[in-house]
């Protein structure tokens, strides 16, 4: 399937995790997230589902973002990174690649999540 560069019409911010820190206890710090570079991205909604979380209902916003191919660039990324788009954290749930025709484009299905971590 072609894709049409005017599509990518949004930007998203890639964010690597740093490398683990222990704490004084020997225990793993949560991780600091390093701001890399923005990329033109198009953005489309895959669901906003209420699920049950930790006995409770909430509404998670998944998004799927399509880009250029960038695991070149970035040959680690995997679901430990997160994007930041329109003003929100998204945690990467799946990375795939959506043909290997020049150039390649690859699929990445997020979910929104607020500022301390909670889904959206």
């Amino acid at each position: 399937m072609k894709h049409n560069p005017a599509e990518l019409n949004r930007k998203i911010t890639l964010q690597r995790p740093g490398p683990p820190v222990r704490d004084e206890l020997g225990g793993l710090q949560a991780p600091v997230y390093e701001t890399l570079r923005s990329f033109p991205a198009k953005v489309t909604q895959r669901n906003q589902s209420r699920q049950q979380f930790v006995a409770d209902y909430v509404t998670a916003d998944t998004r799927y973002f399509v880009v250029r191919d960038i695991r070149s660039i970035y040959p680690g990324i995997n679901a430990k990174w997160r994007l930041l788009y329109n003003g929100y954290t998204w945690i990467i749930n799946k990375i795939e690649l959506l043909d290997e025709e020049k150039p390649p484009y690859i699929q990445i299905t997020a979910t929104a999540v607020n500022g301390s971590g909670g889904i959206i």
